[in-house]
């Protein structure tokens, strides 16, 4: 989990402290107090959970939906609204979609 190491190495530097479960993985490093990164740098921090994600043997499927509903993932703590429920289902169909056309026959 190299990137994992990565980020928490990175916030103990910048913060002087362990991170805790209310502070973003992704901070902004430009910040004097850990805070979520800019809008315009999602798709950076998108990028590395993606790395993270596939590091950790995630399913395949799951890092696809989450990519295409630009971050968006299941959890207890923060559940789907209706919408991106279906946005969520959508990018698993669409995974499978496009899997099952590039099997051979």
């Amino acid at each position: 989990m190299d990137v994992y190491t990565k980020q928490i190495r990175a916030f103990r530097r910048k913060f002087g402290r362990e991170m805790r479960p209310d502070d973003p993985f992704f901070f902004d490093p430009d910040m004097p107090t850990p805070q979520f990164r800019r809008p315009a740098e999602a798709q950076q921090a998108i990028a590395l959970l993606v790395e993270l994600m596939a590091e950790a043997g995630m399913d395949p499927e799951a890092i696809y939906a989450f990519k295409a509903t630009d971050g968006l993932f299941p959890s207890e703590q923060a559940p789907f609204t209706p919408e991106q429920d279906a946005a969520w289902n959508a990018a698993i169909h669409e995974y499978q979609e496009k899997l099952h056309r590039t099997k051979p026959q």
